[in-house]
């Protein structure tokens, strides 16, 4: 059992930082973009439109989907009675995934130089996801107890 939450731990951490760190990079590129004064142009639209659609997004991204998909993922769970740590491995996964996707939506907005409110409102909710997808050992145990898995 500790073997497989190890296991199930380095292999989420692993995904988290590659996602994270190339997530990072983009912000950094963006960053030294501004530095030299090379604008993006949205490639249509207004730039309060883009940062409108970024804005949710990355509130749909690193809020609002994760959350939809715990629950319907507990609520499969309680219906069958019972999960497989595959299923549970393949859940965690995902919502690895889809949170720090939020980090690449603030990213666009960032590199188009959108509105500040939609910007900042964008990295608030890209933290968020990211802070939210944190893969640690203890966190992955109580969820593993809380599905019944600790004992298997």
């Amino acid at each position: 059992m500790n073997q497989d939450v190890l296991t199930l731990t380095r292999k989420l951490s692993r995904l988290f930082w590659v996602m994270t760190v190339v997530a990072v990079i983009f912000l950094g590129i963006g960053y030294l973009l501004h530095r030299m004064n090379i604008l993006i142009q949205a490639p249509f639209g207004s730039l309060r439109s883009w940062g409108i659609f970024l804005l949710i997004l990355s509130v749909t991204l690193g809020v609002a989907l994760p959350v939809l998909l715990r629950t319907l993922f507990n609520k499969k769970a309680v219906e069958a009675k019972r999960v497989e740590l595959g299923l549970f491995f393949v859940h965690q996964k995902r919502l690895v995934v889809v949170s720090v996707s939020a980090a690449y939506a603030a990213a666009i907005s960032y590199l188009l130089m959108v509105p500040n409110l939609y910007l900042y409102g964008s990295v608030l909710a890209a933290l968020y996801g990211i802070y939210s997808a944190i893969p640690t050992g203890h966190k992955l145990k109580g969820e593993l107890r809380f599905y019944g898995l600790a004992g298997k």
